[in-house]
């Protein structure tokens, strides 16, 4: 740590800086190198967090807005901005997007088990019940 503090501040009295030499501007070309910034880690989605904006595109849904075709990009942007609120955190609408293709699908899923002849739902504890033969059909196998 002490080399870093040296050559960001030298001791008065030091070593001459180097001339640095004078470049001159190159135009851009074919061959110049884009720099990419770096990429940001992938959203952790939390149950407040995935809740908050399911409840946000309930209330939309509730005021009228339609959702047949999935929702308009004005309403998704709006919860973006809510959710950026209310987490203090950088949210993409392209984030919201997939995690609402997570929640179609898990809802596609839970939907063909409620369809099942020998399905029954368990209110008790808010379950999908099966018959054995049926789980063993629709569970993954490791």
């Amino acid at each position: 740590m002490p080399h870093l503090v040296q050559m960001l501040y030298p001791p008065a009295g030091g070593p001459a800086e180097p001339a640095i030499p004078h470049v001159p501007p190159v135009a851009p070309s074919a061959t110049a190198e884009v720099v990419v910034p770096p990429s940001r880690p992938a959203m952790r989605w939390t149950n407040n967090t995935s809740g908050f904006v399911l409840r946000r595109l309930c209330n939309l849904i509730e005021s009228g807005a339609w959702a047949n075709k999935g929702f308009k990009e004005k309403d998704v942007n709006h919860v973006v901005k809510l959710l950026m609120e209310y987490t203090r955190e950088e949210v993409t609408p392209t984030q919201v997007y997939n995690h609402l293709r997570k929640w179609r699908q898990r809802w596609g899923t839970i939907s063909k088990l409620k369809d099942l002849s020998g399905a029954l739902f368990y209110d008790e504890v808010k379950a999908i019940i099966l018959d054995l033969e049926h789980y063993l059909g629709h569970i993954k196998l490791f």
